[in-house]
């Protein structure tokens, strides 16, 4: 199975997955640089920034109305840039430079709005890019996940540790207006830090949804709120520099959002009000946050289950992981699933134990259950400590 690949394309991360169909014909997904070369075909699945640096280029960009969007919105005061291409789901791509010799297109991932996992069909055969996948029930999806099957999938690791496992979202939004519910008696306002889009709206939808308060949002957090509305999720927030949102702030009993990571509160806030803090982050579920009142894994990614059930329902007979904890992942798919898995940035390497070792190859389903165990005895990699700042992107 391993071998077919190279017969049709070569796939390798190089700050962003890169698809080789032929000399001339390579593919960029999600690069985090913005020098590439400019006539290469670049794809971008949604609008966080540590994905969509590739929307700044002169490169031919492809990627969904939405998330064209979210980055102008975000890149306030940009010319617009004419090479970015508004892609629709379950379209094929038609690339305007050095068009590639079979079907791309792009699914709903379910992360955030507009969000996208890249289907590449060659030749009878498929790989599948998740990009980053949502978990269940989030409330300002307009098109959930899509799962399809696929022989080679490259999945996502941002929670892909066992250890890091949190409850369903239904139950994080019954404990968030629990304690909200404590410091509103006690004539207070509530101030959140969340991922300016994605958990932050879900923070709104979950207020407007389940309560009477009044919602106020830093301006970030309204821009890309607006977006949001633009497209059909309806939610109700004030910002916090308009008239109705600086007095709402002095009345106290309101719910403030701003972006994780900023330093300030929104607008008028430390003159006036009394509030208590929470920070929302999936790696709630890991960590102690001691500069906050309380903290919530809620997040816009899939948590570790339902990484490990999208495998499952995707079926591949090959997973690569990539972004964040990519060899705890591949262990556990290769445990849990029985398909073979490692990180990415091993894939060479693996590749090149097979060839060097088994001089008269048997048939591929025995060089897919061998992969495993030769890359977990054989590959020495140099551990990495992990920092609050390697899953604080917007996530």
């Amino acid at each position: 199975m391993i071998r077919w690949v190279y017969t049709i394309y070569k796939f390798s991360y190089q700050n962003g997955l890169l698809i080789e169909f032929s000399e001339k014909q390579k593919l960029m997904i999600d690069s985090k640089n913005i020098k590439i070369p400019p006539k290469m075909n670049a794809i971008v699945t949604h609008a966080h920034s540590d994905h969509f640096a590739v929307m700044n280029s002169i490169s031919p960009t492809y990627a969904t109305q939405e998330t064209i969007d979210l980055f102008y919105t975000q890149k306030q005061g940009s010319s617009r840039n004419e090479n970015l291409i508004p892609t629709k789901f379950n379209e094929e791509i038609k690339f305007a430079e050095n068009n590639i010799d079979g079907k791309i297109s792009l699914i709903p991932s379910g992360h955030v709005l507009g969000s996208s996992s890249v289907v590449v069909d060659k030749n009878g055969h498929r790989l599948l890019f998740s990009g980053d996948i949502g978990g269940k029930g989030q409330l300002t999806i307009t098109t959930p996940l899509e799962k399809i099957k696929a022989e080679i999938l490259v999945v996502e690791a941002t929670f892909g540790s066992p250890q890091i496992s949190f409850p369903s979202r239904e139950d994080i939004s019954m404990e968030i207006l629990k304690w909200t519910a404590d410091v509103v008696k006690q004539k207070k306002n509530v101030l959140f830090s969340a991922g300016k889009m994605g958990s932050a709206q879900e923070l709104i939808k979950i207020f407007n949804n389940l309560t009477t308060l009044r919602v106020v949002t830093h301006g970030e957090v309204s821009q890309i709120s607006n977006v949001y509305k633009k497209y059909g999720v309806n939610l109700e927030y004030f910002d916090s520099k308009s008239d109705e949102g600086r007095e709402i702030l002095k009345d106290g009993e309101a719910v403030i959002i701003q972006p994780r990571g900023k330093k300030i509160v929104p607008y008028f806030l430390t003159e006036y009000v009394e509030c208590k803090t929470a920070i929302v982050t999936g790696m709630a579920s890991r960590f102690t946050y001691r500069n906050y009142d309380a903290s919530f894994p809620l997040s816009s990614h899939a948590n570790f289950h339902e990484i490990i059930e999208y495998i499952s329902d995707v079926s591949p007979e090959m997973v690569f992981t990539i972004y964040g904890l990519e060899k705890k992942l591949a262990e556990a798919i290769t445990k849990e699933l029985e398909i073979p898995a490692i990180p990415l940035k091993f894939k060479d390497k693996a590749i090149n134990k097979i060839d060097s070792t088994i001089p008269n190859p048997p048939l591929e389903e025995k060089i897919e259950r061998r992969l495993p165990k030769k890359i977990n005895n054989n590959i020495k990699t140099n551990k990495k400590e992990f920092t609050l700042d390697d899953f604080f992107t917007d996530q």
